[in-house]
């Protein structure tokens, strides 16, 4: 195990004031209902103020850029916030976030140059990508922040970080009818943001020193968190499949339409992340001390939160899902409530399934979560394009629920084999 770099301490709460429970509620629920808003919004804006064609490159675009993200993110942020033994210091893991970003920026040059888009729509993406590559460094705070037991602040961090860019953008995209400038301006201030709150205020909660960007470490931290990096980068890849697919034999209309139902689907995780945040640090406690019967008490609950949610949401989509979106967006969806309602589906299926997943990330098996990620995308794959030809949008919202449906499937049995065998070992021992 490496010793904790020179200047570091435990972390401790700031100014060593105790912190209420209320607060850390609020400001988690607060950032992930940002979170989730924020591309709600932006798409929301490009419609409104650009028209349907240019919110379809934008669409595709954000879609590539939030791909680009997990290579920016590299799974860091959950295993740095889980990592109850301290296995690796948090100049360590800053030091692997400034590598892992640097590799975002050229795999995102290469990844939109492959589509040989013209020169405004490549332009786009590529703002884009970095636009998210902002938000993948700034996740290096998150986690810090979360592991320290301060998720208020991390919480109102993003929350303002969020808010702010997206104003702005909306601001710009009024003012200059440009999408490209919009996400400019945008990035500015989420860099500003970064640099001048996170960065100060970690300092006062877990001071740390320079970056680490020892070889030996960062080719440790790759090996560990490569399998976790693919199985993210897979689970992007896995909601965006029907959008490539549109993008392929669709038009930008199309893609539009799509990415509006689409959105509601947010809802079911947006409301698991406000359960489960909250329990990753003690479910990694739980672990460790193999306390497994409320390992799985605490699993099981979360998946019955899933299954209610997903009921309030699909009830609440069939009412009025459609025209609530027709009205927020100016799109008719005249005929698209089956699509709506499977895309639904297909987001309470995932939402499951990162339960799952979380679970599992926490065990230390995570390269388990690739078999899973493997055969969803494969599926996909294979069913999307002869659906979007067959079916259109509905085809696409099919070929989104199968292949999540498909990963749960994976994940329960992989959860299950993989408690199965820690309990045989444990009683071996």
């Amino acid at each position: 195990m490496p010793p904790r770099a020179k200047g570091t301490r435990t972390p401790t709460l700031l100014d060593n004031a105790p912190v209420s429970t209320k607060r850390i509620v609020f400001w988690n629920a607060a950032s992930s209902i940002a979170s989730a808003l924020s591309s709600f919004v932006l798409l929301l804006v490009a419609t409104r103020l650009c028209g349907t064609d240019a919110a379809g490159d934008f669409s595709i675009g954000y879609a590539i850029a939030q791909l680009m993200w997990t290579v920016g993110v590299f799974e860091a942020t959950t295993y740095f916030a889980t990592d109850a033994a301290n296995r690796f210091s948090s100049e360590q893991y800053l030091g692997f976030k400034i590598c892992t970003c640097t590799l975002m920026a050229m795999v995102s040059v290469i990844y939109v140059a492959s589509f040989h888009y013209d020169i405004d729509k490549s332009a786009l993406a590529l703002w884009l990508c970095l636009f998210r590559l902002v938000d993948a460094f700034g996740m290096y705070y998150f986690a810090a922040f979360q592991k320290a037991e301060r998720l208020d602040i991390s919480g109102f961090s993003l929350t303002w970080q969020m808010i702010i860019s997206t104003i702005v953008f909306g601001l710009v995209a009024a003012v200059t009818r440009d999408l490209i400038t919009a996400v400019i301006v945008s990035t500015a201030v989420e860099t500003a943001w970064v640099l001048g709150y996170n960065i100060p205020r970690l300092q006062r909660v877990a001071p740390i020193t320079r970056p680490s960007l020892e070889p030996r470490v960062m080719g440790r931290l790759f090996v560990e968190l490569l399998p976790l990096f693919i199985a993210t980068f897979l689970s992007n890849y896995l909601a965006n499949i029907p959008k490539y697919a549109i993008d392929a034999v669709g038009t930008s209309e199309m893609q539009t339409i799509f990415n509006v139902i689409f959105m509601p689907s947010f809802v079911i995780n947006l409301f698991l992340v406000f359960f489960i945040r909250p329990l990753l640090t003690k479910l990694a406690v739980l672990w460790v001390s193999c306390d497994f019967k409320s390992f799985l008490s605490i699993i099981g609950k979360l998946m019955l939160v899933v299954v209610g949610i997903s009921v309030v949401v699909l009830a609440g989509a069939y009412l009025l899902g459609i025209p609530i979106l027709q009205l927020i967006f100016g799109v008719s969806l005249e005929g698209y409530l089956p699509s709506l309602l499977v895309v639904l589906v297909g987001g309470g299926l995932l939402s499951a399934a990162n339960v799952l997943y979380n679970g599992i990330v926490i065990m230390r098996r995570q390269r388990l979560v690739l078999i899973a990620y493997g055969i969803a995308v494969l599926v996909g794959v294979l069913i999307a394009q002869p659906l979007v030809v067959s079916l259109g949008i509905l085809g696409a919202s099919i070929a989104y629920a199968i292949s999540c449906g498909a990963l749960l499937l994976t994940y329960v049995v992989l959860f299950v084999w993989s408690m199965a065998d820690v309990r045989k070992n444990s009683i071996r021992r």
